[in-house]
């Protein structure tokens, strides 16, 4: 059902959750027929009281699992909804406290890193071990980061450089690694800082410097590859 578009009746107000980015979330329960027979746990996650204790049309953003039940957590069409504010509202919550959260979007945010070396320019390339591919620092967001904050703290935790994101870049790779799930991340430009790279071992299984040949035969992926082609642009054009 995730992605789906549903009409769900309410059962109930649960709690009135505050303000997360500038909007006024409040939580109801309720149920939806998937068939006309099947009935689903549903939390809604809203900003208005529902009209007639019914939303129309509303989208099934996340997937999870809250007291041994699976529950399906929507919000209207145009109010994307990521992880860190399903695990912010909910937390403290008794038994709506989940472990597990599948959504339809996720966000992260990383950097093209680049330093000048024997005239050429090189840029950082590290190696997950999760996926096993190549590819730039970055990371899930937090609850109240910025995008720029994201990509910091994700470049300092795997690869010990506290960089500094440059004025006029910012681009965006997105595609589905699991199906309909939607992932973007927002990629920064940096410049190597002062300091060495030192990878975090329980994540990245190494890293090269490459220049922009070698990264691209390098990279098994079209995004990234894209993203480098735009990051050596913007370099070309702006710091030489």
């Amino acid at each position: 059902m995730l992605g789906n578009m549903i009409d769900v009746q309410i059962s109930r107000e649960i709690f009135h959750a505050g303000s997360y980015g500038g909007r006024n979330y409040t939580v109801h329960l309720g149920v939806s027929s998937d068939d006309g027979n099947v009935l689903h746990n549903i939390l809604i996650f809203s900003p208005d009281k529902p009209i007639n204790n019914t939303f129309v049309n509303v989208r099934v953003m996340a997937v999870t699992e809250l007291g041994g039940r699976i529950y399906y957590i929507c919000a209207e069409d145009e109010n994307i909804i990521y992880e860190p504010l399903i695990r912010e509202v909910l937390a403290g919550r008794g038994n709506f406290n989940p472990s597990r959260i599948t959504c339809l979007y996720e966000k992260s945010c990383g950097a093209v890193i680049f330093r000048r070396h024997s005239g050429n320019v090189e840029y950082l390339l590290i190696k997950n071990r999760k996926g096993n591919n190549w590819g730039f620092p970055k990371g899930h967001m937090e609850m109240h980061e910025s995008e720029r904050q994201t990509a910091v703290r994700e470049v300092r935790e795997e690869t010990g450089l506290n960089i500094r994101p440059l004025d006029g870049f910012r681009t965006i790779s997105e595609y589905h690694p699991k199906g309909r799930i939607t992932k973007q991340v927002i990629f920064f430009v940096a410049e190597m800082p002062v300091g060495n790279v030192v990878i975090q071992k329980s994540e990245i299984e190494r890293f090269i410097w490459a220049d922009y040949s070698l990264a691209i035969k390098t990279f098994r992926f079209n995004n990234d590859k894209k993203v480098l082609a735009q990051a050596r642009s913007w370099i070309t054009e702006n710091l030489y």
